[in-house]
């Protein structure tokens, strides 16, 4: 009967420690989502600002690189990993992209990129606490449900 406790007991760390790793890597990919689609922005009003790049041929340039996949910019599905507001915004954003002038498309995609600027700001500042505790309190909950164990 002791060793079915102390294998019960290991069993709850495990479990609080990888409930741990599981909320770092939700927060790892929600931090690397934003920092793709910022990039995205970056590169597309680089393109249409500098260049006057036709945006079928940019869309298909990015999509040989990664940085896109779909059919068009206004078909572009969010990546996964985003929050419901910053995936509302993604869609208002590349869904009305291609329907102004080269300069107005500009000011459109800065005002994109300083709210996803914003949003991953945001994320940062809410990450590193939880990125530092998540093992901890994880591991502790594992502990505590142990020793309940024993």
């Amino acid at each position: 009967m002791k060793t079915l406790r102390v294998v019960c007991a290991l069993f709850w760390l495990g479990c609080g420690w990888c409930a741990g790793d599981a909320a770092c890597q939700n927060t790892r990919q929600h931090l690397a989502a934003l920092e793709k689609t910022l990039l995205l922005l970056q590169r597309v009003r680089q393109e249409i600002s500098y260049r006057h790049t036709d945006l079928a041929l940019l869309f298909l340039r990015l999509e040989q690189e990664g940085l896109a996949a779909g059919e068009s910019f206004r078909g572009l599905c969010p990546l996964p990993g985003l929050t419901r507001p910053e995936r509302d915004c993604f869609i208002e954003c590349f869904s009305g992209l291609g329907r102004t002038e080269a300069e107005q498309e500009c000011q459109r995609l800065a005002f994109y990129q300083e709210r996803f600027t914003l949003f991953l700001q945001q994320a940062q500042e809410h990450a590193r606490p939880q990125l530092e505790l998540s093992h901890k309190l994880g591991f502790a909950a594992g502990l505590a449900a142990a020793i309940l164990c024993l």
